[in-house]
């Protein structure tokens, strides 16, 4: 076993946004790995029962082909490992759960979304946390890492004010894109479904669409005012019949709905625009087979590598899309589509907007400030449609380059290979990655995560200690009346498993009173923890009495 994955598995009226992203992820790990044993890192039975379902539905088989380790109870699993992969930017519990156990294998997070205040403080933590060189921190742009370093870079410079030492984490930022499933999205442009399409929205045939395909959302996504403005210019440029189609779902519905739609009414004149949810069940593989041109002009913040413009052109469809963030990655300019530049002020005009983030707490008015200082060029964009409806050959031969491009960069059989080749890299250096110690027997797990016993030692009376001694309190058969109630019960992962309850049980009954110090001596050094808390649940629910030592 080289590499393990971290799952979370979730219900389905949890599958929005990253959840998503992450399920897709390892539905294409499961179809492309190289590794025989797909393994993941779990941490409930739901997760472990999750993804033993999706790796059955891959072809996977049982148990020689398939497993899942638990980090708490399972922790010579964790040292056979070379990598853990969490699809999360916070790889820092993880970090001080493998300095508690002495482990050896590397760390790989991803990065997501990078604006809100929960990441900054993930990527602030890394600073101290116990992370050494060869962990890593995918990137999916060149923009998103530059943003994890400016992170990195602000918080050091004020420690290192502060505390007059070096901060700089040493964790690797190689660069991955997202992936798509490419041959999927071509299955969803074959010419009878754009027939239909077009048929139900009334599309003419010399008609050209634009289409947009996203979230609806002025404050997190895109202003739709650049693009009306952008779309109005190109029409009253040529002699063509043009349609813009916003494809996606409103959040929340009702208010931007309006907002949309009053918009389209007062800046629509030269062509038509018609909004569709994602919902309508007219359209079950989307609208991208009705589409002639692809468009999502993004100014947000919130927005950290783009699949939609990828996907558009695994459809065939050329793009024209802002010059913005991981945007810029996916389009080879004039090839594939055009990139339309966009603006900010310089930084120090934004600090007010983290002062008013910081004491309003409102994350969608922090992305709507931010937003709408930035601008897009309109006139480049309008000049970017005009040429595409006025130009069917170059559209058609971008369409060609678009679709190649997307299969050979992005495609998920592509993707798989360079997260594995990263992962074997970590792996092969883990036995001289040095990571920050932590003190011996350090009574936390994290800095905000002390050790519970040791924090709160002074509320008891006492320690239960090892110069005590146990009776049983009850007979054997009252054991089961204890037993089926869950709340006697309700977290025997961090007790002795139940027949070694049961036979300790039986061996206190036999030797009474036993001392403790007898019972810490025939458990394994691994598991005396286990035993003190089980000494500890006897006790407290009646089946022990406690005779009191020295």
């Amino acid at each position: 076993m080289t590499y393990a994955i971290d799952y979370l598995h979730t219900d389905a009226a949890n599958r929005h946004g990253i959840n998503v992203a992450i399920q897709e992820f390892m539905k294409a790990w499961l179809r492309h790995s190289s590794q025989n044993t797909a393994l993941a890192h779990v941490t409930d039975q739901a997760s472990h029962d999750g993804f033993l379902a999706l790796a059955k539905k891959f072809g996977k088989k049982p148990q020689d082909a398939y497993q899942t380790i638990h980090p708490y109870h399972q922790r010579e699993n964790l040292a056979k490992l070379g990598c853990l992969f969490l699809p999360d930017p916070d790889i820092n519990k993880s970090a001080w759960w493998r300095a508690q156990i002495k482990g050896s294998h590397t760390l790989c997070g991803l990065v997501h979304s990078l604006s809100g205040d929960q990441v900054a403080r993930v990527l602030s933590d890394m600073l101290l946390a116990p992370l050494g060189a060869n962990d890593a921190l995918i990137c999916p742009s060149l923009a998103i890492r530059d943003a994890v370093h400016q992170h990195w870079s602000l918080y050091s410079e004020y420690l290192s004010a502060r505390f007059k030492t070096d901060f700089t984490p040493k964790v690797q930022t190689p660069v991955i894109p997202l992936g798509i499933d490419s041959a999927a999205f071509q299955e969803r442009v074959t010419p009878d479904k754009r027939a239909a399409q077009r048929q139900t929205l009334g599309i003419e045939d010399d008609e050209v669409v634009i289409l947009f395909v996203g979230r609806l959302n002025f404050a997190t996504k895109a202003h739709p005012l650049p693009l009306l403005l952008a779309v109005e210019k190109a029409a009253k440029q040529t002699d063509k019949k043009v349609r813009l189609v916003l494809y996606g779902y409103f959040s929340p519905r009702e208010e931007m709905s309006e907002r949309f739609h009053a918009l389209a009414k007062d800046f629509v004149t030269s062509f038509r625009c018609d909004i569709i949810e994602n919902t309508d069940k007219r359209f079950p593989d989307g609208l991208w087979a009705c589409g002639d041109i692809f468009t999502s002009l993004v100014d947000n913040i919130q927005e950290s590598f783009g699949l939609t413009p990828i996907e558009a052109q695994a459809c065939g469809l050329p793009v024209v899309v802002t010059d913005w963030d991981g945007y810029r990655d996916g389009v080879i300019q004039g090839e594939t589509g055009f990139l339309v530049e966009t603006y900010a002020p310089p930084g120090q005009a934004g600090q007010d907007l983290a002062g008013r983030y910081l004491f309003d707490q409102n994350y969608g008015s922090y992305l709507a400030t931010t937003s709408q200082s930035t601008p897009v060029d309109i006139d480049s964009a309008a000049k970017a449609f005009a040429t595409l409806i006025l130009d069917s050959n170059m559209r058609q031969k971008m369409s060609q380059r678009a679709k190649a491009h997307a299969s050979t960069t992005y495609d998920w059989s592509v993707i798989i290979r360079q997260y594995e080749a990263l992962w074997a890299e970590l792996a092969a250096h883990k036995a001289t990655n040095l990571y920050p110690a932590i003190p011996e027997n350090w009574q936390a797990v994290t800095p905000c995560y002390p050790n519970p016993l040791t924090v709160f030692r002074s509320f008891p009376s006492r320690e239960i200690m090892a110069s005590d001694s146990l009776s049983l309190a009850i007979p054997p058969e009252q054991l089961s009346t204890v037993m089926r109630h869950d709340m006697n019960c309700f977290a025997t992962d961090l007790l002795l498993p139940l027949s070694l309850c049961l036979s300790l049980i039986e061996t206190i009954g036999t030797n009474a009173p036993l001392p403790v110090s007898a019972l810490l001596a025939i458990a394994p050094n691994e598991e005396k923890s286990r035993m003190w808390r089980t000494i500890g649940w006897l006790l407290k629910h009646g089946i022990c009495r406690l005779h009191r030592g020295d």
